[in-house]
């Protein structure tokens, strides 16, 4: 009431209120992204959460140029092109004392190139451009690949040659930019014309060490962080089992801040399908696949989670992925697999891509999760519906703990009231039955009229002071089998 009740002289007030009369319309909940890994070996940094500001050099100046963070963050904010349009934070990881960095080797041998050449080395999917003279020694041809690799800041290895050394010949010795496990997975890949010479690669080996995500995760706090991607290997350590304890807890009834966890994969079906088999009930964790791709698998996730995942989920929830991975390197056409594959992938918890001309396309996107009690078509199985299960998460609690329910009179909906502040289980009921209508209208869930009619709201028998309420919900689907029969025939005459 406007006019004070202490007010006895003749006036007439009148005050404003804003009210809420739409209670129950869906929101779509704001999508956030944490990235978990490493900077460079040679950088100091803080442990502390950073918010990247929209820039990758930032991320480089701060964990160090051709570190995981910085490669992750050149996806997700490229130089040119469409950037984030939700906030991205990385949670920093220092490597142990007894980690080792992986190293490969690029080998030139001959006695000279017979003609000038050129050609392209790829270091874990980021190029370095090179040319050779017409007379070029083996050892300058090498020199000429070193300061090639070396001028590109964004190379997730360095390179050096070395010197022979008793029956070990002069190479090109290529040191990941951090240790641990993860830098087995920097690839090489040379593309050259070197009339005269012979090249020869030894894959990355010797990365050991493998990340306690345990601190980093901790730092998330109470921001409702709805998507992690891990740079780390998924197949190294227990980081897996970590993110999925982590990631029960924030589903659960009382942190109800739900969140699943993306890893990057390059790996075929029976390497992948490996680890994800083992885990039938891990709906925390899926893999964003390019599978033979030489790029970092986390580049990949990265990617997938800006070309599609991610943001679809902000403007879209109910939107099923299919994002190509553009500006990444795909696998070979030997590489990629049948659907026959791809079906059973599905069934053992994997993602899969498919190829479209000479682009990565993201095609099945699931969790792990694949219990032997749920058959072929487990509740948790896709990552999309995690997506709208959140959202219905979201509403949810924005009606429950809105002020105007917070320490309410609660009172059984046969009692009269006058207090404005009362609240009846018929009012949240009414409230919840406008969220199925519009989650129904946004296609987060079907069949409204079967939420409505089993919605549910009471007083609680044994205490007054509290209110139970069940919001049963049928997930709407998506198109991923089409079926047709065309018949056909001739016309005689």
């Amino acid at each position: 009431m406007g006019v004070s009740p202490s007010t006895v002289s003749r006036i007439t007030g009148l005050e404003t209120h804003y009210k809420n009369f739409n209670t129950g319309n869906a929101a779509m909940l704001p999508q956030q992204l944490a990235i978990i890994g490493q900077g460079n070996d040679d950088a100091v940094y803080s442990l502390d959460k950073y918010e990247i500001e929209g820039s990758a050099d930032a991320v480089a100046q701060k964990y160090g140029y051709g570190s995981p963070l910085h490669l992750a963050a050149l996806q997700l904010f490229p130089k040119a092109g469409a950037m984030a349009t939700f906030p991205v934070y990385i949670l920093p990881v220092a490597k142990d004392a007894q980690w080792t960095k992986a190293q490969g080797e690029i080998l030139i041998t001959g006695d000279a190139a017979t003609k000038a050449g050129s050609g392209t080395v790829s270091v874990g999917g980021v190029d370095a451009e090179f040319s050779v003279a017409k007379g070029a020694t083996a050892s300058e041809t090498m020199a000429a690949i070193v300061a090639a690799i070396n001028a590109v800041l964004e190379m997730p290895a360095a390179a050096a040659v070395t010197a022979a050394s008793g029956d070990v010949p002069e190479h090109i010795t290529l040191t990941a930019k951090w240790s641990g496990v993860l830098g087995n997975s920097i690839t090489i890949v040379m593309d050259a014309d070197l009339p005269g010479l012979t090249v020869a690669i030894t894959a990355f080996a010797d990365g050991a060490g493998t990340p306690d995500v345990t601190g980093a995760l901790e730092k998330i706090g109470q921001k409702w962080v709805t998507f992690i991607l891990s740079t780390f290997d998924y197949k190294a350590g227990s980081a897996l089992d970590t993110y999925q304890v982590w990631g029960e807890g924030r589903w659960s009834v009382l942190q109800k801040m739900p969140c699943i966890v993306a890893h990057g994969c390059t790996d075929n079906y029976t390497t992948r399908t490996a680890i994800t088999d083992e885990r039938k009930n891990d709906y925390i964790n899926f893999l964003i696949p390019s599978v033979g791709s030489p790029e970092l698998p986390f580049v990949v996730a990265a990617k997938g989670l800006l070309d599609d995942i991610i943001t679809t989920a902000d403007s879209n929830p109910p939107q099923n992925y299919k994002g190509q991975l553009t500006g990444l390197k795909a696998g070979s056409d030997e590489a990629q697999e049948s659907p026959q594959i791809r079906n059973q992938s599905i069934l053992k918890g994997a993602s899969n891509n498919i190829k479209s001309g000479n682009v990565a396309e993201l095609n099945d996107i699931v969790t792990f999760y694949h219990p032997d009690s749920e058959g072929k078509y487990p509740g948790r199985r896709y990552v999309v519906d995690a997506v709208k299960l959140m959202n219905i998460v979201y509403n949810c609690r924005l009606i429950t703990e809105s002020d105007e329910v917070k320490g309410a009179p609660l009172v059984p909906d046969s009692q009269v009231t006058k207090n404005p502040k009362a609240i009846k289980p018929k009012t949240v009921k009414g409230w919840l039955a406008n969220l199925a209508h519009s989650l129904a209208l946004n296609a987060i869930i079907s069949d409204e009229d079967f939420t409505k009619k089993n919605l549910s709201v009471g007083i609680n028998s044994e205490n007054p002071k509290r209110a139970d309420y069940v919001f049963p919900c049928k997930l709407s689907g998506n198109v991923e089998v089409i079926s047709g029969d065309i018949y056909f025939g001739f016309y005689l005459g």
